[in-house]
């Protein structure tokens, strides 16, 4: 790894400091980073940058996937066929998922399946599932359930002589450290007609202005870049896509965890006691306080609706939606 100020991955301009010191404030994996900005397109980056290979130890050894509940996972999973899941999702801000956009009979493979979740809904709305992960523990959880994921990444040319109607990437592509070797990986995998789906943080995301340095999107090293609108349409017009549409979206959940997360962090090195892998699909703060404290924390949650539907309407969300289509 290097600490060597990088020049913006979006439009190539110069990049100045943003943040001087930041670290792991979940897991406590080591090592303190920087982030910077272009002050050109407001692109933003960890340093000193990780690589390709760095990821499998990093994830295997810190993020929450050893220890999984298989009927939590299917019991997520089979949430999407209940009675008004479209409109529980959009009220929760959960539908900040790429493959709920999948129409069924799609053929659909999702980079970074984590645990395996989006592949199973996936096969109950009627579709044919692949997944790709990085994180080694994820293989025992594809296996139970008899999913073809690969562990590995794109560049290893996984499913060889398939191609996809829709390829899905949710919360992923921030933390891949050369997103648009990615993109080009994928361009020759998508159909003619086909769409690629992103969801990743907004880096001009509302709360991200309120909360400066400690936002919960921020999450490094993991994170590796920091996308708006305008960079992240740069870069995809670099891997040969145009950009079919963009949204934003806030999960409620989202709104409650940086509430709680507003304290100082935790040393370098040292996990933060709130967080546990007690949340089959997404890494969530453990809830250790009494039944009451809870009930509240959920209508409060639900307070978060209405504003978090408001902030998503105006754009300035703290989640990306982007369709990406092949350029005619």
């Amino acid at each position: 790894m290097t600490d060597k100020r990088p020049a913006c991955i979006a439009c190539g301009s110069p990049t100045a400091a943003l943040i001087d010191a930041i670290w792991d404030d979940r897991y406590g994996a080591p090592g303190i980073y920087s982030v910077v900005r272009c002050a050109s397109c407001d692109q933003m980056s960890t340093i000193p940058p990780l690589t390709e290979a760095d990821l499998p130890a990093l994830y295997s050894t810190y993020y929450p996937r050893r220890d999984v509940n298989y009927q939590d996972i299917d019991a997520e999973a089979a949430a999407v066929a209940r009675p008004m899941a479209g409109f529980r999702r959009w009220l929760a801000g959960t539908d900040n998922q790429g493959h709920y956009s999948a129409k069924a009979g799609d053929r659909v493979l999702d980079i970074g399946s984590g645990s395996c979740v989006s592949l199973l809904e996936l096969q109950r709305m009627g579709n044919k599932a692949w997944g790709i992960e990085t994180d080694p523990n994820v293989a025992a959880i594809a296996a139970h359930f008899g999913l073809n994921v690969h562990i590995g990444s794109i560049h290893d040319t996984p499913f060889p002589g398939e191609s996809f109607d829709l390829i899905t990437l949710n919360q992923v592509i921030e933390h891949i450290p050369e997103p648009l070797s990615l993109l080009s990986a994928i361009h020759p995998r998508l159909m003619n007609e086909g769409r690629v789906i992103l969801a990743f943080p907004n880096g001009r995301s509302l709360y991200r202005r309120i909360f400066g340095g400690r936002w919960i999107n921020w999450h490094i090293p993991y994170h590796q870049h920091f996308y708006n609108k305008q960079s992240f349409k740069l870069l995809a017009s670099k891997a040969g896509f145009e950009v079919a549409e963009v949204r934003t979206v806030t999960p409620n959940l989202w709104t409650a965890i940086q509430l709680r997360m507003l304290g100082p962090p935790p040393p370098v090195g040292t996990p933060a006691k709130e967080w546990s892998s007690n949340n089959a699909s997404e890494d969530t703060p453990k809830r250790r306080s009494s039944a009451i404290i809870r009930v509240l924390a959920r209508v409060v949650t639900l307070g978060f609706a209405l504003l978090n539907r408001v902030v998503d309407a105006i754009g300035v969300g703290d989640s990306l939606i982007v369709t990406l289509r092949k350029k005619p």
